[in-house]
């Protein structure tokens, strides 16, 4: 695991628990968060972080879990972080291209903040493993 990944852990496994509070305390995670989470970083790489992020942020009604809370989680740590100050009812995929389309934030500061969530994505990805539901 690199030193990046190792350091955002922690953060991400509070983060982690808190969004998936209920589920947790029920039978654990749903497995369909596996494949979300899986998803969700190929997607970040091959597609770039806005689109992939507009695809996680959209809700769909024949999904079993819920999308939103990888994304959540992504948005909540770039706050905390203080990468991002964003409007908690703004999708951060909104956000993002706003800041780049009128320049407040540069394609290199979105290639940063990019990397970062493919980071995030792996330690998500462990931290989801942690609370996976028994089958």
């Amino acid at each position: 695991m690199s030193r990046r990944i190792e350091k955002y852990f922690p953060d991400i496994l509070k983060m982690t628990k808190k969004e998936f509070e209920e589920d947790i305390n029920k039978n654990g995670i749903p497995s369909e968060y596996k494949g979300y989470i899986s998803t969700f970083g190929a997607m970040v790489i091959q597609n770039g972080l806005i689109p992939a992020l507009a695809y996680f942020e959209k809700t769909d009604a024949n999904e079993k879990g819920n999308r939103k809370k990888i994304a959540n989680i992504v948005k909540e740590f770039l706050k905390v972080k203080g990468d991002i100050r964003i409007d908690d009812k703004k999708k951060l995929c909104q956000y993002l291209a706003d800041e780049v389309q009128t320049k407040r934030m540069s394609k290199d500061k979105l290639r940063e903040i990019e990397n970062k969530v493919i980071d995030v994505a792996i330690a998500l990805k462990l931290a989801l493993r942690t609370f996976l539901e028994e089958k």
